[in-house]
């Protein structure tokens, strides 16, 4: 499932590494657009993402990956929200080789 929004999200899949890496980026017309257009942009990106998520059955494979882009959203959001972040910098996330970092790579993969 494709859900289009103001995240470009990336994984570094090093196989002699115990982990993976999510690098995050905004996208550029996203960093375009003033501090309430973000807010209010990121905001129905998380509601498009929720809503995603409840259509899906339990046992869809793209739904665990979903859920970590959404607690990954949920935890940017305040600071979208309040200008605290520096838009053009590369978020890098770290994350553990489990079923929902699988899952997430065949999300972006798909």
């Amino acid at each position: 499932m494709l859900i289009e929004g103001p995240l470009k999200i990336g994984v570094l899949d090093d196989p002699e590494q115990p982990g993976r890496e999510l690098h995050i980026d905004f996208t550029t017309e996203f960093q375009m657009l003033g501090q309430q257009d973000q807010s209010e942009a990121f905001t129905r990106y998380l509601g498009d993402l929720q809503q995603g998520i409840v259509s899906l059955p339990e046992d869809d494979p793209n739904r665990a990956g979903m859920l970590v882009v959404q607690q990954i959203t949920e935890q940017l959001l305040p600071h979208v929200a309040n200008g605290e972040l520096e838009l053009s910098d590369t978020i890098i996330v770290e994350m553990g080789r489990d079923h929902s970092s699988d899952s997430l790579m065949s999300l972006l993969n798909s």
